[in-house]
C-alpha cells in the first residue's frame, strides 16, 4: 500500500513530504525526532513532479525497505552473536580458562554490536541514494479523513 502525503517544500528533484504516521511506526521515531505521534515528514524523489501543496503517494523501490531492515538490525545482530558465542567458546577458554565466561561473553558481544552500529553510521552516505529513497511516484486525492 502506498502513502499518501502533501508536499511541504521543494529542494532540487527532491520533495519534502508531509505524511500521517501509521499504527506500525508510531512508536519508532526514526525518521524525525521530536515529531507528534501523528505526523512524520521526510525527503522523496519528486518523479511526478509535484508542487508545494500537492497530495502525493509514496513507494519504495523494489526490496530496498528489507534491504535497509536487514542492514540496520541484521548485521549488529549477527556482530552481537558473534561476539557472545566467540567470547564463550573460543577467547575465554583459550585466555581466561579459570573465569567464568558468561559475562565477558557478552560484553564482547556488545562491544562487536556496538562497533557494527558504529560502521554503519561512518558508511551513512552511501545509503542516501535513490536505492534507499523513497519515491513521490504520482499525484492523488487527500483522504477523506485529512
Amino acid at each position: 500500500m502506498a502513502e499518501k502525503g502533501i508536499v511541504m517544500e521543494r529542494k532540487d528533484n527532491l520533495a519534502v513530504i508531509k505524511l500521517k504516521r501509521q499504527e506500525a511506526c508510531a512508536k519508532c521515531r526514526a525518521c524525525v525526532a521530536g515529531m507528534s505521534e501523528q505526523e512524520m515528514i521526510m525527503e522523496a524523489e519528486n518523479a511526478c513532479n509535484a508542487q508545494v501543496g500537492d497530495w502525493v503517494e509514496l513507494e519504495l523501490v523494489g526490496n530496498s525497505f528489507l534491504e535497509a531492515v536487514l542492514i540496520m538490525y541484521g548485521i549488529p545482530c549477527v556482530c552481537f552473536f558473534v561476539g557472545l558465542l566467540g567470547g564463550y567458546f573460543w577467547l575465554m577458554p583459550m585466555f581466561f580458562s579459570d573465569i567464568n565466561p558468561d559475562l565477558p561473553s557478552f560484553l564482547l558481544g556488545l562491544v562487536l554490536m556496538v562497533a557494527a552500529y558504529g560502521i554503519i553510521r561512518t558508511q551513512e552516505h552511501r545509503f542516501e541514494n535513490k536505492r534507499f529513497r523513497p519515491i513521490a511516484a504520482r499525484l492523488t486525492t487527500p483522504d477523506p479523513e485529512e
